[in-house]
């Protein structure tokens, strides 16, 4: 007679889209997987999972783990890891803090990256591991900074080909989101609905209760800007449109930061019903020269004047506006941008652009108050397909540069490269809503108004 025994049962996980999204990426071997996700939207389930992915993919290495405090590791990181590897009869070593697969020989090392402020950044959590995996996880990255990833990156040296995944809930210019970025990964960013399968509707409905911004922030992955922004009066809720359609009979115009390294050009329609410039388009390409960043505005916006050459419908561009700097002659060419921009299509855009040297329009200060103003009535207003663009964007956008740009300590906006979006926005400003009522923009020839300057601390002057 023989019996048999029941073994128990191994939970199967069903991934929902944040977790497929990180595995595939671990497959794909990217750099730096970062993810910005809601309340219960299954991050730290998909740390495990990934772990396990990683585990048989460099079977007999070794992975890190990190969360900020020990506590967090022990309330939250420890029932999710005993969850899913105690069944598959991972080990657990207390003392070393450290998870092993007798299947794969693979191990997994757990710190929490906590470092007092008196110690110097030498003696911290990671020192003396080697992570032969070359793969480290980073959870609450909203707790933590940069300061984690620097120093576990020097623990995936003697590894394969690194990985880093950074998980966090949603807080404004996220540091892992923009790590990301800068590696040319896309950041993952998902709502709390993201794992709608494995929570209530109940609890939904009594996040309703939140006040709107946190519930905005921690649901809905729409955290608002810090305080002390340049452009506080930018709101989302007032200044984004939702379901916004073009028509061809309204006037376009253009606006350019010029720079080979990494130009910005915003493509402006005003809307009659609206009463407002709606920003319907955006570029910020890298390493282009001027002849190929007109043939990639080219793709999107088209002179009204040339129409009939134009291949298929675009946004057709009355005028436009660019950067000063532009008139300086090229060393290489002997042209100026604005020289080369005036080519016809496909070498430019076959139209004359404008630029502004009045010395009060053009201070910075100046320039940046007149803008606040827009904003605080509404004159300008960015689409939504835009404005989601700008998230995902690997490089420059107008919504990161709103939610990013601020002050530096001597009441000047901070230079950090981010703000590029925002210099082409000014340039047009100053240009064409430089005063709040002007009939047809077009026409604007006008002489600078007579100005009062007024002093703001003890040297800088600038123009109410």
């Amino acid at each position: 007679m023989t019996t048999t025994t029941t073994q128990p049962s191994i939970p199967r996980p069903i991934y929902n889209p944040l977790q497929q999204a990180i595995q595939k990426a671990i497959i794909r071997d990217d750099r730096i997987i970062a993810a910005r996700c809601g309340w219960g939207s299954g991050k730290t389930s998909a740390l495990v999972f990934a772990l396990l992915l990683v585990s048989r993919l460099r079977r007999g290495t070794s992975s890190l783990l990190i969360t900020d405090t020990n506590p967090r590791y022990q309330s939250v990181l420890m029932p999710e890891m005993q969850k899913w590897l105690g069944p598959l009869n991972w080990t657990y070593n207390h003392t070393l803090r450290k998870w092993t697969d007798p299947d794969t020989g693979s191990e997994v090392w757990c710190r929490s990256y906590y470092r007092p402020g008196t110690r110097d950044a030498t003696h911290n959590p990671l020192e003396g591991l080697n992570i032969t995996s070359g793969v480290c996880l980073v959870d609450e990255c909203q707790t933590l900074t940069a300061e984690v990833a620097q120093k576990a990156l020097g623990r995936l040296r003697s590894g394969p080909s690194p990985i880093m995944i950074l998980v966090g809930l949603p807080v404004s210019g996220a540091w892992w989101c923009q790590l990301a970025e800068t590696a040319g990964c896309l950041p993952l960013l998902y709502t709390s609905y993201v794992n709608e399968a494995n929570l209530s509707e109940a609890w939904f409905e009594a996040t309703k209760l939140l006040p709107k911004a946190e519930r905005e922030a921690m649901v809905m992955n729409k955290p608002r800007p810090p305080s002390g922004l340049v452009y506080s009066e930018f709101n989302e809720d007032e200044h984004v449109l939702d379901n916004w359609k073009y028509r061809p009979e309204m006037s376009g115009r253009i606006a350019i930061d010029w720079g080979f390294r990494k130009p910005s050009v915003l493509i402006i329609v005003h809307d009659p019903d609206l009463g407002a410039d709606v920003i319907a388009a955006e570029m910020n390409p890298a390493e282009v020269t001027v002849e190929e960043l007109a043939r990639l505005i080219l793709c999107v916006a088209w002179p009204r004047s040339l129409k009939s050459r134009a291949p298929s419908s675009r946004i057709w561009l009355d005028y436009g506006v660019a950067d000063k700097a532009g008139r300086a002659r090229n060393d290489q060419t002997g042209r100026s941008a604005f020289r080369a921009m005036r080519a016809e299509p496909p070498k430019g855009l076959g139209m004359p652009l404008r630029s502004n040297t009045d010395p009060i329009r053009t201070d910075i200060l100046n320039g940046v108050q007149r803008l606040k103003r827009a904003f605080a009535r509404g004159q300008y207003r960015i689409t939504r397909e835009v404005w989601t663009a700008g998230e995902r964007a690997t490089g420059n956008s107008i919504r990161k540069a709103l939610m990013t740009y601020g002050w530096d300590n001597k009441e000047l906006p901070k230079k950090d490269g981010r703000e590029d979006p925002l210099d082409a926005l000014r340039y047009d400003c100053i240009t064409w809503n430089w005063n709040q009522n002007i009939v047809d923009r077009r026409q604007y020839s006008a002489p600078a108004p007579t100005s009062r300057r007024v002093r703001i601390g003890s040297k800088r002057k600038v123009e109410f």
